[in-house]
């Protein structure tokens, strides 16, 4: 199964910040953050309560594995099995390294799904499901689009904690 990711928003750590992944034949999920879980996150790094340093490599890292998390999720509720590949836009530009890292692990090891040599880089298309869908989730300010997936503090939390 081919699946895409696209994010809407200006920063990871910004309200109303949205992943979405999408496949071609209309399978839509998407998970938005809220400021409330932001605050959160935000303040639990700036004290220290992360495994990622207070600094700007330590950030950036930081964000890349929050993304990876929400990305997991996002895969496992579909609930498939077998082959898949990743079409992920390039939204964390010089990151992709780590984001790579991180879906082998999270998809390949924990999910149990095959991936390997299938997750991409590149700009999505305009017409793309996942384009379109995490935009219009980030301005959906009433949460009306049933694509939405619920991701808690402490299940993000797990993967990022010292």
């Amino acid at each position: 199964m081919e699946l895409e990711v696209d994010v809407s928003g200006e920063d990871l750590l910004s309200k109303d910040y949205t992943v979405c992944i999408a496949s071609k034949d209309e399978i839509i999920r998407g998970f938005k953050f809220n400021e409330e879980l932001i605050n959160i996150l935000s303040s639990r790094y700036g004290q220290g309560f992360y495994k990622y340093p207070k600094s700007k490599n330590g950030k950036a890292l930081f964000k890349v594995r929050v993304y990876s998390v929400v990305i997991y999720y996002l895969v496992k509720s579909l609930k498939i099995s077998g082959d898949i590949s990743l079409n992920l836009c390039r939204d964390f530009d010089g990151r992709e390294e780590e984001i790579k890292k991180n879906l082998l692990f999270f998809i390949e090891k924990i999910l149990g799904l095959s991936i390997r040599d299938k997750i991409y880089f590149r700009k999505l298309e305009k017409d793309s499901n996942a384009h379109k869908y995490a935009y219009l989730m980030r301005h959906d300010n009433k949460n009306k689009l049933d694509t939405y997936i619920t991701i808690s503090l402490e299940e993000i939390e797990k993967w990022i904690k010292k």
